[in-house]
């Protein structure tokens, strides 16, 4: 059986002002460096084999953090990095409104269905995901491992792993340093058990 808890990163100020960070490498600011601890702290308790993050900063401080109190090393794996925005990247939705009009307004609603700049698609993104879960589990044939990551790559990742549809994608949302587990059962299938959990930071 394979166990993956996924975790997204810390805080950082451009999730404070709700900016589009992307591959943009935007760092934990001083509130995300005390979730990673908080989300650190939850994690020793639990039996861990490796952790594996994305190359972006604020995913690997916060694998790092976790990984200084489990005392594993870290694996970086760059396709578990955020989606790639392109030029989106350093604005707001409203100014990408006021910049785009109704191209965005449209990727907004169904961003399944519509192309944006950097990586292109949530299709692209997933093929990406799917082949970071291909290196795992070609490392690995069993056990317990740590996924730090993003929001949105997280999203795709899991409803990669259910098989749920990518026009389901704005159906639910990853708080920051908030843990998901998934499990893979002896008959390949893949069960969510937990999902969008906080409560480590009250």
């Amino acid at each position: 059986m394979i166990k993956l808890y996924l975790i997204r990163h810390g805080e950082t100020e451009w999730n404070l002002k709700h900016k589009y960070q992307g591959s943009t490498d935007v760092p934990l600011n001083d509130i995300g460096k005390k979730q990673a601890l908080a989300i650190a702290n939850r994690m020793e308790k639990y039996e861990i084999d490796a952790i594996y993050s994305s190359d972006l900063s604020r995913a690997y401080e916060t694998a790092n953090c976790i990984g200084n109190i489990k005392k594993l090393k870290v694996k970086v794996l760059p396709q578990l990095r955020e989606i790639n925005f392109g030029e989106w990247e350093g604005y707001t939705s409203s100014e990408l409104k006021k910049i785009y009009g109704e191209e965005y307004k449209k990727f907004l609603l169904e961003p399944h269905k519509y192309t944006f700049p950097g990586e292109g698609s949530l299709k692209a993104v997933q093929m990406r995901l799917k082949e970071a879960i291909k290196i795992i589990t070609s490392e690995h044939s069993s056990g317990n491992f740590i996924i730090v990551s993003h929001g949105a790559a997280l999203k795709i990742l899991i409803m990669t792993l259910l098989n749920i549809d990518l026009s389901l994608y704005r159906k639910f949302w990853l708080g920051n340093v908030s843990l998901s587990i998934i499990e893979k059962k002896d008959n390949d299938d893949w069960i969510l058990s937990l999902l969008n959990d906080t409560s480590h930071l009250y």
